[in-house]
């Protein structure tokens, strides 16, 4: 019974880390939709681009939860 138990609240904690990671997800997506990111400005300047350090930034705070 004691195993079904460490199962049951090792599979709650893994579910907690799930939505965790899917909440940080969709604030990265949501970070994206910033005016800064958006395609074009009326004289056709490029502005979606992203800095990689942003990147490796929001990435590192999903993995490990840390900016």
């Amino acid at each position: 019974m004691n195993y079904i138990q460490a199962l049951r609240a090792e599979n709650a904690e893994m579910e907690g880390a799930i939505l965790t990671m899917q909440g940080r997800v969709d604030e990265f997506l949501a970070h994206l939709c910033l005016p800064k990111f958006q395609p074009c400005e009326g004289d056709n300047d490029r502005r979606d681009w992203i800095a990689t350090g942003d990147v490796s930034r929001w990435l590192r705070y999903i993995r490990d939860g840390q900016p």
